[in-house]
């Protein structure tokens, strides 16, 4: 859908819609996976309005990139977020286990695949006799 409108649309409009419509959706299921608003402290605070604020800016520019990139490519490229949050975590000191790491593989290569455009052999092959 953003590929469809991101042309015709404002995209800090589009971004705050996203959020608020993630976020609302989010506390709403909170109850449903036994998670409750934690106790007030300042480092929550912080942390929360920091990853609002990056939140708010990662789905601005991706809001923004997609007006000239292709849905097709903007899925390869987001394709790679999981690779690169997997190397930094790595960095980090995440371990992950083997399966894990297949099944990561798998899910960028369905993704990857799914955009791929299949040659036309059989039709070149009729045309050239």
């Amino acid at each position: 859908m953003i590929g469809r409108f991101a042309s015709q649309v404002d995209s800090s409009r589009v971004t705050v819609v996203q959020l608020l419509v993630a976020g609302a959706l989010s506390f709403a299921a909170m109850p449903l996976a036994g998670e409750a608003i934690p106790p007030f402290s300042w480092i929550w605070l912080t942390a929360a309005i920091s990853l609002g604020v990056a939140s708010a800016l990662i789905q601005l520019t991706m809001n923004w990139a997609q007006k000239s990139v292709s849905p097709a490519r903007a899925t390869i490229i987001y394709a790679g977020e999981p690779v690169w949050a997997g190397l930094i975590g790595r960095v980090a000191g995440d371990r992950l286990p083997a399966l894990a790491v297949l099944g990561a593989a798998f899910i960028v290569a369905g993704v990857v695949t799914s955009e791929l455009k299949p040659r036309r052999r059989h039709a070149d092959r009729l045309e050239s006799e």
